[in-house]
């Protein structure tokens, strides 16, 4: 099965979409940077990790919807688990195949975009430096995203309503739960921002004093993985295809 998930990734256009998305528009503000040369030498590598952070996020939603909810939109599950009858298994290989495959691009995304940035600032006599922390904040973000997309994809069975929904829930439901005493700390913009400002050695909140521990945000983003990905992945296994 793990061969057709990489031909999967080969050939289809989502994954291949979402990849030269990321590169063109991580690529974009050097090139821009060629003819506006700016005075803050920060931006040089502000401009492209703001880019990157972004696009890695929303595109990460993207595919983590595609890797299960395109075999419900395109009705293939079936022969899906023709070749691989074990649900579990099945759906394991299916995730392992889009998490390395999307680690491998960001990765690769990130080390041009910081290269073009380093290019364009040497160019302009100026030292564009590593931000490791930085992209590893914004890689563990996008894996977390498009893993939770991916469990909301066999809650629903949709590709669409994956990705509509974990949108929503991030625009929408998690500011609203957010403006509730106590439960407002446990939600997952507040855990996720903890601990991806714990990752890059950023100050949480802008500076602001945390409403939990890293320790707390962690257990909690654990919570909110298990409940979209161990509730999908219950449904998968015992649900009729």
């Amino acid at each position: 099965m793990i061969k057709a998930e990489l031909y999967k990734l080969r050939t289809h256009r989502t994954p291949l979409a979402t990849a030269a998305t990321l590169l063109v528009g991580v690529l974009a503000p050097s090139v821009v940077m060629l003819w506006y040369t700016p005075t803050n030498t920060s931006a040089y590598a502000d401009t492209w990790l703001a880019v990157y952070s972004i696009l890695a996020i929303l595109l990460a939603i993207v595919f983590g919807g595609w890797a299960l909810g395109t075999e419900y939109r395109q009705d293939t599950v079936k022969r899906m688990l023709a070749s691989e009858p074990r649900r579990g298994r099945a759906l394991a290989t299916k995730a392992s195949a889009a998490a390395a495959s999307m680690t491998a691009v960001l990765a690769a995304v990130a080390g041009l975009g910081w290269l073009a940035a380093r290019v364009v600032g040497d160019m302009n006599d100026v030292m564009v430096a590593w931000e490791g922390r930085q992209v590893l904040a914004t890689v563990f973000t996008a894996l977390l995203a498009g893993a939770m997309t991916f469990g909301l994809s066999a809650i629903t069975r949709s590709d669409s309503f994956a990705m509509i929904g974990m949108v929503g829930l991030l625009l929408v439901l998690d500011p609203l739960l957010g403006l509730i005493p106590k439960i407002g700390d446990y939600t997952l913009g507040s855990s996720l921002s903890v601990v991806s400002d714990k990752i890059a050695g950023t100050a949480s909140g802008f500076g602001e004093v945390a409403s939990l521990s890293t320790s707390s945000a962690t257990l909690t983003l654990v919570a909110w993985l298990v409940a979209f990905v161990g509730g999908g992945t219950v449904l998968f296994a015992s649900r009729d295809i």
